[in-house]
């Protein structure tokens, strides 16, 4: 996985993969984006929004001993309006030409009224991976692409491919999963998978597919039909779809232990201490021992090795060894993995290679597979702590945004499942302090402290890595124009230094706060807070508002907050006196905290903030009490304060 942009990483989760995924999944499943799509199906456009109907997917896969499988799909797709056309020509598959072969045995259209037109092989064409989004990549995959001639809306695309996976990912194994997407509809989906029984295939469904099995000589024959999908949307801040979209998997790993045993057959002698390795080990690390030196090493190995993405062959689940990417300068998220557990050996340390789904994908399949998972990280189990060396501006042992409340495979001589870190919100936290200044004139200046820790700390590095000075004035005028525009500035810590607090200092000036009168009516301003997207936003619970809408959700709902604190302190012109002000508030539940407090002192009015969320997804049985959290927090901060003038005393007689 390239080192990600928190604004790209926040506002879509479309995240590139650095483990490879397996090509019959890939055929089938969409998770990562740069896994080929698979057009699917719709019910009524008019009903379902959808944008076009699979009338039918048929696959049949014949595994081999050895783990290699010939697989053919059959399909039809309708075109149901006008975006579904462009989503679906060309129609597209991704391929590994150095593990497989795919090709299109035949393609044709058929049209509303009645007309067959066979596709040329003139318009099929096998071209490379455009390169993954935010970072060199250097694969072997390609990409089939049929260009459709004269295709309409109420054509159907009737199509049949063949693939061979020659060169098995994991010798002697199989596996793989189907999965309907919720937002998708399909009709007459059927999957048969044939293997020898000696292999000890075991399947699994979620969401409502009928299965089967049976057993003929030395052969297995596992099977799945799903007769009717319709598109449920779900609503905003809902996890990945993976996580709640109807699944059929197939499988020959019998435990996730397994898995990580898998990897690690073929990871463990890539992390070998080479003198090429004791020599950066100590010249980074020194003399120094335990936590020092695994901070030293993390940071060195984030900010010297140049993230590329590396998928050659069965490299998307062998990492190129430590010395290799000493040489060279750049690695994938398994190289980085690699050379840090390296480099901590050197200085007696153990760290094991983790694989991870970095993405809104919080569950695990019902089986065992290591194509779930699409990034690598590391564990050291004397810390309890996961690192990912991938993220340059990550504090050691705190992961990022993507990375937490998930299962992971740890390999090594003990591998087994394990959860990395939730919320965490004393860790995750970021404390705000304002001084404001209104004036008679309804102008507003201020001056703010922002401390920040754990995620909030690395996406604030991460923000003022990434602009230039000369644009922090830009930024602060995106961050006011809610309130009427100004101006002001920043002035950011040293992103390069992890093991501390990020803090950022901000001073602005907002001319056209609020207008001017005998009553002065407005929220509580916290000041000009920073938000992963850099878009204007009068406080970070706006970014949740849209999870306390409804009163129940379907699904999980994802909240990245942690903790947040703010303190702000309003001085208010002379002649004004508060009329109104919101009431204190305070609430606690198993979902977290909120409190609200409002005072007066003189001429001032301070406003203590504190939001508290004690977990990363909140399902269906604890989303309520988030929701009263949130309607709490919101309807507090949509209260405003009421200033009016004070009469002018009357001369004595």
């Amino acid at each position: 996985m390239p080192r990600m942009t928190t604004a790209r990483l926040l506002s879509s989760f479309a995240v590139t993969t650095c483990l490879s995924i397996p090509l019959a999944y890939a055929a089938t499943a969409p998770a990562p984006t740069d896994a080929p799509t698979r057009v699917s199906a719709g019910v009524d456009a008019s009903v379902s929004g959808a944008r076009t109907r699979q009338i039918s997917f048929h696959q049949s896969v014949v595994v081999q001993p050895n783990g290699e499988y010939t697989s053919k799909v059959s399909q039809v797709i309708k075109v149901l309006s006008r975006s579904g056309l462009k989503e679906s020509n060309p129609f597209q598959e991704t391929f590994s030409s150095s593990l497989s072969t795919l090709k299109v045995v035949k393609a044709w259209v058929t049209t509303p009224a009645g007309t067959v037109t066979d596709i040329p092989k003139s318009d099929i064409y096998v071209r490379p991976v455009p390169a993954a989004h935010g970072a060199p990549m250097y694969s072997r995959s390609k990409v089939l692409s049929i260009v459709i001639p004269n295709f309409a809306v109420g054509d159907e695309l009737h199509l049949i491919t063949e693939k061979h996976q020659f060169a098995p990912y994991f010798k002697n194994e199989y596996s793989n999963y189907w999965m309907i997407p919720q937002s998708q509809s399909a009709r007459d989906e059927s999957i048969s998978v044939t293997a020898p029984a000696s292999m000890h295939l075991h399947d699994a469904q979620t969401g409502g597919w009928t299965v089967s099995q049976k057993k003929s000589g030395n052969m297995v024959v596992l099977s799945a039909h799903f007769t009717t999908h319709h598109a449920y949307y779900a609503g905003p801040s809902t996890v990945s779809a993976r996580d709640y979209s109807p699944l059929f998997e197939v499988t020959s790993f019998p435990t996730w232990a397994s898995v990580g045993a898998a990897y690690w057959s073929r990871a463990q002698q890539q992390a070998a201490v080479t003198p090429v390795v004791q020599a950066v080990a100590d010249r980074v690390a020194g003399n120094l021992k335990g936590w020092a030196a695994v901070k030293a090493l993390y940071a060195w190995d984030s900010a010297q090795v140049r993230y590329v993405g590396l998928e050659l062959g069965v490299g998307g689940f062998v990492p190129i060894s430590a010395t290799k990417t000493l040489e060279t300068g750049y690695g994938d998220c398994k190289a980085h993995s690699t050379l840090l557990e390296a480099l901590l050996a050197a200085k007696g340390i153990t760290a094991y290679p983790v694989i991870i789904n970095w993405s809104n994908t919080f569950s695990k399949p019902p089986l065992p597979t290591p194509f779930w998972f699409n990034h690598a990280i590391d564990y050291l189990p004397k810390y309890h702590v996961f690192l990912d060396s991938t993220g340059e501006y990550e504090t050691p042992g705190q992961l990022a945004i993507g990375e937490r409340g998930k299962p992971t495979v740890i390999a090594g001589p003990h591998p087994r499942l394990l959860y990395t870190p939730g919320a965490e919100p004393a860790h995750n936290r970021l404390v705000y302090n304002a001084t404001l200044h209104l004036t008679a004139d309804g102008g507003i200046t201020g001056t703010a402290q922002m401390t920040t820790h754990g995620w909030w700390a690395w996406m604030y590095r991460e923000i003022f890595a990434s602009v230039p000075p000369s644009a922090y004035g830009h930024v602060m005028n995106l961050l006011l124009t809610p309130s009427g525009g100004g101006s002001g500035s920043f002035t950011p810590g040293v992103p390069t230094m992890l093991d501390k607090p990020f803090v950022v200092g901000a001073h602005w000036s907002n001319p056209h706060f609020t207008a001017p009168g005998k009553n002065i009516s407005f929220p509580m301003p916290p000041g000009p807070y920073l938000v992963p997207s850099l878009s204007g936003t009068p406080n970070p619970i706006n970014a949740l508002a849209s999870a306390a809408g409804a009163s129940q959700r379907a699904h999980p709902v994802v909240t990245y907050l942690g903790q947040v604190d703010w303190k702000t302190t309003l001085d208010f012109p002379a002649g004004y006196t508060p009329s109104y002000l919101p009431h204190d508030v305070t609430v606690s539940n198993p979902a977290g905290s909120f409190s609200y407090h409002v005072a007066t002192s003189n001429n001032s009015i301070v406003t203590d903030y504190t939001l508290k969320l004690n977990k990363i997804v909140y399902g269906q049985k604890s989303y309520a009490a988030l929701h009263q959290l949130l309607l709490a927090d919101l309807k507090s901060q949509r209260t405003p304060f009421v200033l009016t003038q004070t009469p002018a005393a009357k001369p004595r007689s």
